[in-house]
């Protein structure tokens, strides 16, 4: 059994490095909003849903990965799903679109805590590239902040961290299929973005503060991340943005508990907005109660 376990762990991996390039969430072109209200020229609203066609023994973590989706990205999105016993033959929606957090601009790498997700910017094209990511557990949460890429390694070592070090039964662990930095590492200070040695962890709370990647991801971003690049980690869980002259939102759970009342941040936010007027208060209050993770057009 064994034998036939690593067997299919050798396919799945040469099929992931095979296909890396056309999981890629973007390069995405967005155009920044000017002024308050809905700006008609305005493109905050990246990518397109897909739909996934299930054949049996699929789950939502194989899924997830092969279309750049984080864990919970995917099973919130289809709470009445069980994540291994799916209904095959028949189609699943994929939610590949998202909203752009909200700045006048942007640092080179933003990183949203709230929806596991992180931001590749690149504001002299106007262009954008989003990964899912896996965060810091409850008692170990990831920062907040700005940062810079201060370093960059390939095959990294990792010292442990002494809280850690009776799990492990060692303070370094070298190169290897078992470090949980992966291949390649991009240090921020105490922080710092790596891949992962298990990948089902990615878009759910696995970390001690750190910002884990799938491995095709992090050696993309790698590449197009050099170092001194800037860096911002956020916590918005209520996003607005635009297409087309039409208004979305894109609401997600509370994961660290820091918003005392949702309804009450969601609207203040689209009142900041000045979009009081402009929407369908029922979508919209619907988006917030659901808070499926997923862009939901909500023009009046």
């Amino acid at each position: 059994m064994s034998i036939i376990l690593k067997l299919l762990g050798f396919f799945s991996l040469a099929i992931f490095s095979a296909q890396t390039a056309a999981w890629a969430a973007g390069p995405f072109n967005y155009r920044l909003p000017q002024g308050s209200g809905v700006d008609s020229q305005a493109a905050t609203v990246v990518g397109e849903f897909q739909t996934h066609h299930l054949v049996r023994y699929e789950n939502l973590y194989q899924i997830a990965r092969q279309y750049d989706l984080g864990f919970w990205e995917l099973a919130r999105f289809h709470r009445a799903l069980d994540h291994f016993y799916l209904p095959w033959d028949t189609d699943l929606a994929i939610p590949t679109r998202w909203i752009i957090p909200d700045r006048s601009s942007y640092p080179g790498y933003l990183i949203n805590v709230a929806e596991l997700r992180g931001y590749r910017f690149f504001p002299e094209k106007n262009e954008v590239r989003t990964f899912p990511i896996g965060i810091g557990v409850l008692d170990y949460k990831t920062p907040f902040g700005k940062f810079r890429v201060q370093m960059k390694a390939e095959n990294p070592g990792w010292r442990i961290p002494k809280s850690l070090q009776w799990k492990y039964e060692k303070s370094y662990m070298p190169p290897g299929e078992e470090n949980p930095l992966g291949t390649h590492w991009l240090g921020l200070s105490h922080y710092g973005l790596h891949g992962t040695h298990a990948p089902m962890g990615v878009g759910r709370l696995v970390s001690h503060g750190c910002i884990r990647h799938y491995p095709e991801d992090i050696k993309e971003l790698f590449g197009i991340t050099p170092v001194g690049t800037p860096v911002e980690i956020v916590y918005e869980p209520v996003k607005f943005g635009f297409l087309n002259g039409r208004v979305f939102v894109e609401v997600h759970e509370d994961i660290y508990f820091k918003i005392p009342h949702m309804l009450q941040y969601a609207i203040k936010r689209m009142m900041d907005k000045g979009l009081a007027d402009k929407i369908n208060w029922p979508r919209f209050l619907r988006a917030v109660e659901e808070q499926n993770g997923a862009p939901v057009d909500i023009s009046r």
